[in-house]
């Protein structure tokens, strides 16, 4: 006897998913490529394909964008290869590979030249890491050479040194010196 699915138990799993409404972001501290900047910035994105129709209506703001602005993209960013591919009937979409090996495809159908080229410049902007929301503006490697800071770093020492008493503050004689001592043994 074949198995059939149990739709009782698929429904509501559907519906509760088709509620979320990604309100919520994750949330992570600032992060940078390991050692970018040391010598000098190293951008991110690494490979850009912007796959298009030649005859399609949907493929205009690609086309118009391809023709228009990416000739000064590219020139103005040259460690950057950007590949154009005209492929007949397919849907416009433009991709992303970057450093850390994440790949961002977004779809350009129906879209604007002005819509294409602000997404265009967000990919070259873009780091590859996924967008979060930041715990703190500011991020260190290394903790801090001082050590971290503590309710009491900075109180004056006088509320935090005690006299010591006086018996314990008195020198110790003795009716013998050491150098006495000697001298009678010798």
């Amino acid at each position: 006897m074949p198995s059939l699915p149990r739709v009782d138990r698929i429904k509501p799993i559907f519906t509760s998913a088709k509620a979320l409404n990604y309100g919520w972001r994750f949330t992570d501290y600032l992060k940078i490529p390991a050692f970018n900047g040391v010598s000098r910035y190293i951008p991110q994105v690494h490979r850009i394909t912007i796959r298009f129709c030649k005859q399609s209506e949907s493929s205009t703001g690609v086309r118009n964008f391809v023709e228009s602005h990416l000739w000064r993209i590219g020139e103005s960013n040259p460690s950057v290869v950007i590949y154009t591919q005209p492929v007949r009937n397919s849907i416009p979409t433009i991709r992303a590979e970057y450093g850390n090996g994440k790949v961002i495809q977004y779809n350009a159908k129906n879209m604007s030249e002005k819509e294409i080229h602000k997404d265009f410049v967000q990919m070259l902007s873009r780091g590859g890491n996924p967008v979060v929301k930041l715990e703190s503006r500011q991020n260190s490697i290394t903790p801090s050479v001082q050590g971290s800071w503590t309710p009491i770093t900075w109180l004056p020492t006088s509320s935090n040194v005690v006299p010591l008493p006086q018996k314990i503050a008195v020198v110790k004689k003795t009716e013998v010196s050491a150098t006495e001592y000697f001298s009678e043994k010798t």
